[in-house]
């Protein structure tokens, strides 16, 4: 059948023997060479759909944008830019790109972004169930992220993310990790096994001292990992928290000259029972080019969180206490120091919290249980009243 031209004078469409359309139209490339291109489709509309779509790209490809971009790529752009210009630490870098691994892994990261469609993105969040919500969160921020750098250079016109069916986040099928103090009785037993338990001769370290200085000082591991000498400051009686133990790219061990947080850089007040854990730890620190009062001098390499944390588990297991994770013991200072009626504010201080609304919501159902006990007080105490 002779070609005839579409309804906007853009080309020549003809039917097929087979039944479909060939839309053919002219174009000149991003080089500015003259070329012809044919869209083929079971109607009309899906030749003309198509060639729209290939326009739109060219039109980007004339201006120079890289329409060809990938959510993957954008974010992966941005993130090591934002970390060769100092904005961002390594910690922080590879913690993005593990999460953008998820991304990279699914439909919506191997296609370019200009292509992907509302319903990918359905398919993708949907998919996101088997992970905890933390998790998911992070990777919505990442989705979201990523249609705003597209949006900067001229890939997409709209973010996709802001229709109304991505408003809401799907939900993990996973509950949510909490992380608990010890009871009472639970510290009780941990610390005697802690007292009795030796480690094999080729080990260098049981990390006794860094586990009792998170339970009587309340620091994170990182940071305690991360005390050199001069931190501790015996004559004023505090502990000059300044720097931290992290993961860096490929899992590397680094020491980072700041703490988490810009409130986490902090003084710790030493009370009568870390005093004596700081000078053994102190009395017993391997010499090392960094000061630093703890050190694995068997791989040459900073101590990590993970490895506190096989231990603590192999100490919970003796212990017979329920597995969780050796953060426990931070959570077991602020649960002690909250019972022994610390103010909230005091304890977001010496816990570095970014301000008071962590420290109350971290710690809400050690805080319900004093009020309780604080209404019966305030109870026995109008009682007494004749």
């Amino acid at each position: 059948m002779a070609g005839r031209k579409n309804r906007h004078g853009m080309g020549s469409l003809y039917r097929r023997s087979n039944g479909l359309y060939e839309f053919k139209i002219s174009y000149v490339d991003e080089f500015g060479d003259k070329k012809r291109k044919s869209f083929y489709g079971e109607t009309e509309d899906e030749c003309y759909e198509q060639a729209e779509a290939f326009r739109e790209v060219l039109s980007m490809k004339v201006q120079g944008i890289e329409c060809s971009k990938t959510i993957v790529d954008l974010l992966k752009e941005r993130y090591t830019n934002d970390f060769k210009d100092n904005y961002i630490t390594e910690a922080a870098l590879d913690r993005n790109l593990h999460t953008i691994k998820i991304i990279e892994d699914s439909r919506i990261g191997k296609k370019p972004i200009l292509h992907v469609t509302e319903h990918d993105l359905e398919v993708f969040f949907r998919s996101l169930t088997k992970y905890a919500n933390s998790t998911i969160g992070k990777l919505y921020y990442q989705v979201k992220a990523g249609y705003t750098l597209a949006i900067e250079e001229g890939i997409v016109g709209q973010n996709l993310m802001n229709a109304r069916k991505f408003k809401r986040r799907v939900k993990s099928i996973k509950p949510d990790k909490k992380v608990v103090g010890f009871t009472k009785d639970e510290q009780e037993r941990f610390l005697k096994v802690l007292e009795e338990y030796t480690v094999p001769a080729w080990r260098n370290n049981n990390y006794k001292n860094q586990m009792l200085i998170e339970l009587y000082a309340g620091m994170r591991m990182g940071e305690i990992n991360a005390l050199k000498v001069e931190d501790v400051d015996f004559e004023n009686g505090v502990v000059h928290v300044r720097r931290t133990i992290s993961k860096g790219l490929k899992d590397r061990a680094i020491l980072r000259e700041a703490t988490k947080t810009a409130k986490g850089t902090r003084d710790v007040p030493i009370n009568d029972l870390l005093r004596p854990i700081l000078e053994d730890a102190i009395a017993k620190s391997p010499k090392n080019k960094w000061g630093l009062i703890f050190f694995d001098n068997n791989k040459n390499d900073f101590v990590t969180t993970s490895q506190v944390n096989c231990q603590f588990k192999r100490l919970l297991a003796k212990a017979d206490i329920s597995d969780r994770g050796q953060h426990s013991l931070r959570h077991t200072f602020a649960t002690r120091a909250i019972e022994a009626g610390v103010d909230p504010i005091v304890l977001r201080d010496w816990l570095g919290h970014t301000d008071i609304h962590v420290t109350l919501d971290t710690y809400a159902d050690v805080f319900i249980n004093m009020n309780r006990d604080a209404m019966k007080k305030f109870v026995d105490y109008t009682e007494g009243i004749k």
